[in-house]
């Protein structure tokens, strides 16, 4: 069974997708350290959205999964996104319409100033150092693919 929605999506879209699901479904579990508190550094959404921006042809956005969840996800030069890391939804990446005027899975994401989102957290040594590594990790089995 072929989707509508790949009638609306360019190819080029749907490929980049597919090598970004690919790469990511590939990533095993990295242990991204410690915080400045000590705390363990859990793999984020903004993390991810972040290293799949530096190793694709992709750009980072941040805001809001609807209605209030602080989020990030990645926009093609298309306008498409790719939800590498949705949120409360067992499965991903996702690849969404984004083109569409009516396109009901673009409504799903709110787009916010980074400074707003991230609170200060982005810029932390560590969650930089953790998007560093995930970004190592990640060229690298996108290399193998």
């Amino acid at each position: 069974m072929t989707p509508y929605v790949v009638r609306l999506i360019p190819q080029s879209d749907i490929t980049l997708f597919e090598n970004i699901r690919d790469a990511v479904h590939r990533l095993p579990d990295i242990d991204l350290g410690t915080d400045e508190a000590g705390k363990k550094v859990e793999l984020s959404c903004h993390m991810l959205a972040r290293a799949v921006g530096k190793v694709f042809p992709v750009s980072c956005i941040d805001g809001y999964f609807y209605p209030h969840y602080q989020h990030s996800w990645i926009r093609t030069v298309n306008w498409n996104i790719i939800d590498v890391y949705p949120v409360g939804i067992l499965g991903g990446p996702i690849l969404v319409d984004g083109n569409i005027i009516y396109a009901p899975g673009k409504f799903l994401y709110l787009r916010k100033n980074t400074t707003q989102i991230s609170q200060g957290r982005f810029s932390k040594a560590s969650f930089r150092r953790a998007v560093r590594e995930i970004m190592r990790i990640l060229a690298d089995v996108a290399r193998k693919e």
